[in-house]
């Protein structure tokens, strides 16, 4: 398990983007996705999803007004898009142990995307136009209901960093849910970090990225290694330009 001094990894974040050019970062809400399908299993049981989360925790203290992270969780189907709880400096360490392994709906499922999304959007407060994000997955998906968050107020600038170690089963209703949020200007930038040391695992969110300004992808080949870069390097690599682009809008 990854001890961490969070003010100090704070502070490497802030002074990453004021290397960057961006002085005061702005104030926005941090939210993870993280896959709890079957085949994502070992990496849950070993502790090093939970490494990573910690790893991700500095951006709560950074950039939320609450200094905390919203996390959900998902495998396949409506039912198993959980919203577990907020993630902060005082239960961060062993996180998915204590909260997620055995405890969250849809642990060891297969994988959909469209539906985490959707809550995650509606909790942010960004309902997608008439008949809500409720009624456009349902058109979407054929006539299937899926359960989705209420919204927590009005519209927020929000960053999700969406984990996965495996492509979905719902591109169609992902796609649109996302080209319905481009049009109707969403700020929900969507980070994917995509779990895999099988080169080409991931063209569909690869795709994504290149398609959508508010929408990243980062292919992660040993996870292990990356939850033990330091600070500056860790930052360095999810900085990417788009991203900084979308925080400086």
């Amino acid at each position: 398990m990854i001890t961490l001094n969070l003010e100090k990894s704070s502070l490497a974040l802030k002074l990453s983007l004021e290397k960057k050019g961006l002085i005061k970062p702005p104030v926005i809400e941090v939210a993870i996705a993280l896959d709890v399908s079957a085949s994502f299993e070992d990496e849950h049981q070993s502790g090093i999803t939970s490494d990573l989360l910690t790893r991700l925790a500095p951006w709560g203290l950074t950039f939320d007004p609450d200094q905390k992270l919203d996390v959900f969780t998902f495998s396949s189907g409506p039912e198993n898009a959980h919203h577990v709880g907020e993630m902060t400096a005082k239960n961060y360490q062993n996180f998915v142990r204590k909260r997620i392994i055995n405890k969250v709906p849809g642990w060891g499922g297969a994988t959909d995307y469209s539906y985490v999304l959707g809550d995650i959007f509606q909790h942010f407060g960004h309902k997608l136009g008439a008949g809500g994000i409720l009624g456009f997955l349902q058109r979407c998906l054929g006539g299937s209901q899926p359960k989705v968050a209420e919204a927590a107020g009005g519209r927020k600038r929000s960053v999700v960093f969406f984990i996965t170690d495996g492509e979905n089963n719902d591109k169609g209703a992902t796609r649109s849910l996302l080209s319905r949020a481009e049009r109707e200007g969403c700020e929900v930038y969507v980070m994917f970090l995509g779990v895999s040391n099988q080169p080409g695992e991931f063209g569909f969110i690869e795709k994504l990225g290149e398609e959508f300004d508010n929408i990243g992808f980062l292919a992660i080949r040993d996870l292990k290694a990356l939850v033990r870069m330091d600070d500056d390097a860790l930052n360095e690599l999810l900085l990417v330009p788009e991203l900084l682009r979308w925080l400086d809008k």
